[in-house]
């Protein structure tokens, strides 16, 4: 029997050393997750790269990565670019991204790219808008009917029971996230007898088209008494314009989101208010929901999460910040 203790300790010790590397390299555990030694390698594609409301988003993907222990990548176009978008999502997944973050600008032509990501065994998770039939592990953003409906709620009881006449601007024609928002803003305006919709235009997501776009729509359009924004920069560009032509108190502005020139400008009074979305809670949320599964293979007890919307006027501009955090508590 001695003869054969030394060879059965080398096999033995073999065996210990392939197993090590195999955890090193990562496996797979019982839920289908990957365990992983080493740091994430997340991915997040975002569809404006340097806008001040994505870099909301940024900074909770950002503040997630420390505590989460991941690397992050913040890639994505300049300015509305669904191909360009597309191909950031396809050079993650050539990378082997352990995880993607994006937002499915058109739900029908992200879903290919989407699908691709998933069945090369990468979870995605999208954030702002949705692509439902696509294979993704969870949406976190918000319920656009919902913004809509209750911005113009709001609308309604400012207005007194005065028809609106109503310019929308928002950042492109076919963006889907747009489109829900506007068409719940109409939906719930047109309960009030005699409101009409003057027009609904693009901007690119551009202030200075925006800027341009309302001198001459207010030209055109002296009836108006309300302005809709469904893109950050539309509440700044129509303030900026009603200042200009004298018209403060003429038209009452509803904006989204809560750029510093937003908020200036509630503050002044030249916009009524703004409904903004939680852009922080959508990259930090993404973010640990890909941590949870890829490490652990847990999955969102829903794969949709409201990340909610604070309308926000005069009366809360001060605190309406420590609202947005209340998420954090669940």
């Amino acid at each position: 029997m001695k003869k054969w203790t030394k060879p059965v300790a080398l096999l033995t010790m073999i065996a210990m050393i392939v197993m090590v590397g195999l955890v090193g390299c990562g496996t797979q555990n019982s839920n289908g997750g990957k365990v992983a030694a080493k740091p994430l390698h997340l991915v997040f594609v975002t569809p404006l790269i340097g806008h001040p409301i994505w870099l909301k988003a940024k900074k909770g993907f950002d503040d997630a990565a420390k505590k989460y222990n991941f690397t992050g990548d913040w890639v994505g176009p300049q300015g509305i670019d669904a191909n360009a978008m597309i191909q950031q999502i396809e050079n993650a997944i050539a990378m082997k991204a352990d995880g993607i973050i994006t937002m499915a600008l058109n739900p029908q032509a992200f879903q290919p790219v989407l699908d691709k990501a998933t069945k090369a065994g990468i979870p995605v998770v999208l954030v702002n808008s949705d692509a439902p039939n696509a294979q993704r592990l969870a949406y976190v953003g918000t319920n656009n009917a919902n913004l809509g409906t209750a911005g113009a709620k709001e609308i309604i009881k400012k207005l007194n029971g005065k028809p609106a006449n109503v310019i929308i601007m928002q950042s492109t024609m076919d963006a889907t996230v747009a489109n829900q928002m506007a068409e719940a803003y109409i939906k719930e305006l047109k309960t009030v007898p005699g409101t009409k919709i003057l027009a609904r235009e693009p901007d690119n997501s551009d202030m200075t088209t925006a800027v341009q776009k309302f001198e001459n729509l207010l030209r055109t359009y002296p009836q108006t008494n309300v302005i809709i924004g469904v893109a950050a920069e539309v509440a700044p560009a129509a303030a900026q314009v009603v200042n200009e032509m004298g018209l403060k108190g003429k038209v009452l502005i509803m904006g989204i989101d809560d750029m510093q020139q937003t908020t200036d400008a509630i503050k002044s009074g030249t916009v009524y208010g703004s409904e903004v979305q939680n852009f922080y809670r959508m990259g930090y949320q993404a973010a640990q929901i890909l941590v949870n599964n890829i490490r652990n293979g847990k999955k969102p007890s829903s794969p949709i999460i409201d990340s909610g919307t604070v309308f926000v006027d005069k009366n809360n501009l001060d605190t309406y910040a420590n609202q947005m955090k209340d998420w954090l508590k669940q």
